[in-house]
């Protein structure tokens, strides 16, 4: 898809006592440059490596469940190790972890 630049909203004279044209140029580069990165983020493929959902257990200890490609995982994690634990039965259409995926947070 090609990303198309950002219509010029405020046009302004370029006249000699014309002061604000360089400010309202400046503004409009900025805003360009915000639009293209909205355009660009929303072009990106879905992620396949999820984070569901964390727990700490203290002195840096975590159990987390992860999804890869709609199968989740029960994943201990240590300083010196990271071990799988379990497979989890696969998530569901609509689960937490789908609307993760979706909405791009951590559940």
């Amino acid at each position: 898809m090609e990303i198309r630049p950002l219509p010029l909203i405020l046009k302004t004279p370029r006249k000699p006592g014309n002061r604000f044209a360089p400010l309202l140029a400046g503004i409009h580069k900025k805003l360009q440059t915000i639009y293209r990165a909205l355009v660009r983020r929303t072009l990106r493929r879905p992620k396949s490596l999820v984070l569901v959902e964390s727990s700490a257990l203290g002195d840096r200890r975590f159990v987390t469940v992860v999804e890869f490609e709609g199968q989740r995982f029960l994943i201990g994690s240590s300083p010196s190790s990271v071990s799988l634990l379990a497979r989890l039965p696969d998530a569901a259409p609509g689960s937490g972890a789908a609307i993760a995926a979706i909405d791009g947070e951590e559940r």
